[in-house]
């Protein structure tokens, strides 16, 4: 059994990415595939054992791929777990021994420290990202950096005081970008847990370093699936909706009448559900 496990999310299926990371005769693979089995590509199968590939329902976006993947237990056979999109393109496989190494002195590691919102946030700026989450900020002025869901890596020790990732699962699939939610929440119990300082990065650039280029959803630097004039304006509206009915499930907005509104609420949403991402 080997010390170090890659858990990989399966959706885009890049045959190029998949070939190279068959070959890694130092680690252990698991994929956990949000696709079906009959549109998961033929090769898959030929490169893996049945053993290293787990497919399971397509919530909770890759943090809940992730969380799928901690529930197995699999990952208590290794030292050194790192989690990852299969869009990533891996320039240089020394990521694994320089992490190894980060992850002495870390307790997560992720690949580019980025600046703004996506490396660090507070929760007076996004309440919702944190309603779901068993995990509470002690207070709205609790701030935190972020890894990115793309490339991270962290112990087995780190896994085991933490117990679990904070995913928000989306009952209603409206949109793959509520996996930010996960991301904050996520993320900000790490923090909380192991400290302010608990973060490393293997660059100070956003989505990038000498090792590994992140993309976004198949495509660098931008969204998929983008929608435009009135669909956008459906869209906010949505995403408003969704933000509140969120705050009101789990009781981080005050309302009167909360059953009533969560049952206005929720045939609406359901009507999106799966068509925005």
């Amino acid at each position: 059994m080997k010390t170090t496990a890659f858990c990989i999310t399966g959706w885009h299926y890049p045959p190029e990415f998949y070939q190279v990371i068959s070959g890694l005769s130092s680690v252990d693979i698991y994929i956990v595939s949000h696709q079906k089995r009959r549109v998961m590509p033929s090769f898959i199968f030929d490169l893996f054992a049945k053993d290293q590939i787990l497919i399971r329902s397509n919530i909770g976006y890759d943090w809940g791929c992730y969380q799928q993947f901690i529930s197995s237990d699999l990952w208590r056979q290794h030292e050194t777990l790192f989690f990852m999109h299969d869009d990533i393109k891996i320039h240089n496989f020394n990521f694994v021994e320089e992490t190894e190494k980060l992850l002495k002195d870390f307790a997560v590691v992720g690949n580019g420290r980025g600046k703004g919102g996506v490396s660090f946030t507070g929760v007076r700026s996004h309440p919702y990202a944190y309603a779901h989450s068993s995990w509470k900020p002690d207070s709205y002025d609790f701030q935190h950096q972020t890894v990115r869901g793309s490339f991270f890596a962290t112990t087995r020790s780190a896994l085991e005081e933490l117990r679990s990732f904070e995913v928000y699962w989306d009952p209603f699939k409206i949109f793959i970008g509520f996996g930010n939610w996960s991301t904050k929440a996520s993320c900000g119990k790490m923090e909380a847990t192991f400290g302010p300082d608990c973060f490393g990065y293997l660059s100070e650039t956003f989505g990038s370093s000498d090792y590994i280029k992140e993309f976004v959803r198949g495509e660098e630097g931008g969204d998929i699936n983008q929608p435009e004039g009135l669909k956008l304006k459906i869209y906010e509206i949505i995403k408003r909706v969704s933000r509140v009915f969120l705050e009101i499930s789990f009781r981080e907005r005050g309302v009167k009448a909360h059953s009533g509104w969560l049952l206005v609420m929720k045939p609406f949403l359901k009507l999106f559900s799966g068509k925005l991402y």
